[in-house]
């Protein structure tokens, strides 16, 4: 049986084409094809090719739900990274407490503030107290970062504690000149408690 090399070459690019994932191509058969052992490869080519595509499709559908749900899973570690790196506390009615641990960057100080105003708004808290007694490295960007945290909650209503200031993080406040006549400032967290608690006519211990 003599075949037209053309249909052989076709065949073959687009055998050639669909090794590199490229499926829409086809073998195009006229309206009346020759009835030869040949059409039978042709066919099943195209066929082949269909399902092919069809598979490709359904495969990139599914990495793409796959890679959704990875994304989703993401954004909830990160949401719990972020509420666990900022533990906003409730210790009284109305009295919020900020435990700060670790560096503190740029970023990091902005979504605590974010986070800080927000309690403050939605629980309507009177008292907010800042402890930095744990935050381990301290630079001119963080000190501010930590005024300015302290004055947007006062500009918000509430009073405002920052505790745990170091000899070192003083030393930093004080030559980035920073105004901090509207902050109060105590050496320890249950200090700053001690004169909330005082301040609600609530009987305490604390020493």
């Amino acid at each position: 049986m003599d075949i037209d090399p053309q249909r052989i070459d076709r065949v073959v690019e687009v055998m050639a084409r669909a090794a590199c994932k490229e499926y829409q191509h086809r073998i195009d058969l006229p309206d009346e094809p020759v009835e030869d052992e040949f059409l039978h490869v042709e066919l099943g080519l195209n066929i082949m090719i269909e399902d092919l595509e069809a598979a490709e499709a359904a495969r990139t559908a599914y990495i793409a739900e796959i890679e959704k749900k990875n994304e989703e899973i993401a954004n909830r570690a990160a949401m719990a990274l972020r509420e666990l790196s900022t533990p906003i506390i409730s210790v009284w009615d109305g009295v919020l407490t900020l435990p700060v641990i670790g560096m503190v960057d740029t970023l990091r100080g902005a979504e605590m503030t974010e986070a800080l105003l927000s309690r403050v708004a939605s629980d309507q808290a009177e008292y907010v107290v800042i402890d930095i007694t744990g935050v381990s490295v301290v630079d001119t960007r963080t000190a501010d970062s930590f005024i300015r945290m302290s004055e947007a909650v006062r500009l918000v209503g509430a009073t405002c504690f920052l505790t745990g200031i170091s000899p070192a993080i003083a030393q930093t406040i004080a030559q980035l000149g920073i105004d901090t006549s509207r902050i109060r400032t105590l050496r320890r967290m249950s200090d700053a408690l001690k004169v909330i608690f005082d301040d609600l006519g609530v009987k305490t211990t604390v020493e």
